[in-house]
This record gives structure tokens, C-alpha cells and sequence, in this order.
């Protein structure tokens, strides 16, 4: 049984898989598969059939769909998600996988660096305030500076992170209705609200080109963050993240004014409330935090000492 499944979701342009491919072949840990989950037919050109596990996605399946067929199709305790054009290092997966130890840690967020400048942060994990924000942590900060940020992580980024399988499939998975880094935001307040924690481990290293982390349209990136906090609202406590949220509106209302991209961004939160009210989606989030998935990950044996999570009572973010 491999200790530590890697899974890889390919979204259509498969440029950037060579390297990150390449960076995981040459630096795999001992005993690990590699997944490989694509939306798009991909002809395997290198012949890593062998080596890798290729499974075809849905044409068109957003990020979260993809991962949870790498889920289902996983072997191992441990899942490590990376976005094509993330390299890694010789020695990156070890200490990560050394915390699922503790019971509690149900979410390891490695720091991710710019292959250009590898003195500077693109991710050391994601953050969220009830009030609705959610943030690349240290993004631009130097990497001797990241732990100034660990009281403000929330759960890994899935530019790169690892995840304790079983924790995974008690939620329900990757929820469906996320994109992007939203996925990531979504998952950690299921697994934050099923009583477990994150944790950041710097010396676990990853590095991406700039150019791989690119923005969502201003509109979509309003519509998915204003469906986010209301599927949240009340985990937090409802009046206190909804009058946040107010304020939080009325300043990107008040910035717009000399910021037309901020009232694309506003127009894509109308866009998103309208999609709320009209699909009657109540602000409480469902018992797992997460939208239900029709198919069910399938539960394998796990390491006595290493992920293997009891039932825990829910706490709320």
C-alpha cells in the first residue's frame, strides 16, 4: 500500500503538466502513486503509463470533480493535491506527511515560492475572515517572514496541499460548487467545522512561475466569493458576518469608484446573491460543510499510526 497519493487534476491546457510531472518523478518519496486526473483526452506522449496512473474526468469538470476522482481512485492515507505547473523538490513530502501524527491535523499547507524569486512567497496556505475574505497567506512576503501569517491560516492552498484521506471522505469531499482557490477555502471550513485543524510546515517546499497563478475574472471571482460567505455565514455566527459583510461591500463600493475592476467584482457578488436567492440555498452550511457528492469515496486500509481519524464531534469555524 503506497503511504502518500499524489494527485495531479489536469484542466484542459497541458502545458504545464510536463514540469510539474518531471519535478515529481525525478524527487517521489518511497512508496507513493501518482495520479493524474484530466478533463480533456490526453494521448500520455511520454509513455508514463507505467509510472503514473492517467484517469479520464468528465470533459469540462471543474477542479473539485477531478479531485475527487483522484480521491476515489487514491490508495493512500495521505492526499497531496498539486496544480499543474507547481514543481517540487528532492525531501518535500516528508515532514508534511509527518504531522497527520497528531490526530487533530487533518490539513498540512506547504509554502509555495516563485521560481523566479525563490526568496518570495506565493502561498503559505489560504486565509478567511467571517466577514467574507478570503487570501493567498504571505503572498509577496520574503519566506523568513512566513510565520508571522500561521495565526491567520485557515487550510492549504490547492496550488499544493496534503490531506488526511479519511477526513476527506467524512465531509464528503472536495464540495463541487467551489472553483479555484475557493476549493481550497470551502474544504478547510468543512474540515475546521468537523473539529480538525490545519497546520503550515515551511520546510515543506514548493515552487511555481508567476505566470501559473493566475487571477480569476473580476466578475466570476465576486460571484463564487459572495456564494462562498453564505454558505458559511452562520458558522461564524450570522449577525456578526453579515454586518462584516455589509462593510465589506460598501468599502469595494467606495474603492470602485476609482477601480472599475472592483465593480466587475461587485457585479459578479449581485450576480452571485441572485443565484442564492433564486436556487433557494439556505446561508447554513449542510452537515458536512459540503455539497453532497452522488459517488462515494471508497474508504482503503490506512496505516495504524498515520491519518486514520475517529469520528469527531462538529465545532463550528
Amino acid at each position: 500500500m503506497p503511504r502518500l497519493s499524489i494527485v495531479i487534476p489536469l484542466l484542459g491546457d497541458a502545458s504545464q503538466l510536463d514540469d510539474t510531472l518531471v519535478s515529481v518523478l525525478e524527487n517521489r518519496p518511497a512508496h507513493c502513486e501518482i495520479l493524474v486526473v484530466h478533463n480533456r483526452p490526453y494521448a500520455d506522449p511520454y509513455g508514463l503509463a507505467g509510472e503514473v496512473r492517467f484517469i479520464e474526468a468528465p470533459r469540462g469538470a471543474k477542479m473539485a470533480e477531478c479531485l475527487n476522482l483522484g480521491l476515489r481512485a487514491s490508495r493512500a492515507a495521505v492526499v497531496h493535491v498539486l496544480t499543474c505547473g507547481v514543481e517540487v523538490t528532492s525531501g518535500w513530502a516528508e515532514q508534511a506527511v509527518r504531522h497527520f501524527r497528531d490526530a487533530e491535523v487533518a490539513a498540512v499547507a506547504p509554502l509555495v515560492t516563485s521560481s523566479d524569486e525563490p526568496s518570495q512567497v506565493v502561498s503559505a496556505g489560504l486565509g478567511y475572515r467571517a466577514e467574507g475574505t478570503a487570501w493567498r497567506l504571505c503572498q509577496g512576503v520574503p519566506v523568513d517572514q512566513v510565520d508571522a501569517c500561521q495565526s491567520e491560516l485557515c487550510g492549504p492552498d490547492t496550488l499544493a496541499a496534503f490531506y488526511c484521506k479519511s477526513t476527506l471522505a467524512a465531509i464528503g469531499g472536495f464540495p463541487t460548487h467551489s472553483t479555484d482557490t475557493l476549493t481550497g477555502i470551502d474544504t478547510a471550513l468543512a474540515i475546521r467545522q468537523a473539529g480538525f485543524r490545519c497546520v503550515l510546515e515551511p520546510s515543506c517546499q514548493a515552487r511555481v512561475q508567476h505566470h501559473a497563478v493566475r487571477p480569476r475574472r473580476a466578475i466570476r471571482r465576486g460571484r463564487d466569493a459572495e456564494r462562498l460567505f453564505w454558505r458559511w455565514a452562520s458558522a461564524h455566527g450570522l449577525f456578526r458576518s453579515v454586518a462584516g459583510h455589509a462593510a465589506l461591500v460598501a468599502g469595494e463600493c467606495v474603492i470602485g469608484l476609482w477601480r472599475p475592476l472592483l465593480l466587475l467584482q461587485l457585479l459578479g457578488r449581485v450576480w452571485g446573491a441572485i443565484h442564492l436567492i433564486s436556487s433557494r440555498i439556505r446561508s447554513k452550511p449542510s452537515e458536512t460543510g459540503v455539497a453532497e457528492d452522488p459517488a462515494v469515496i471508497s474508504m482503503t486500509e490506512y496505516e495504524p499510526d498515520v491519518c486514520h481519524r475517529p469520528q469527531r464531534s462538529s465545532n463550528a469555524a
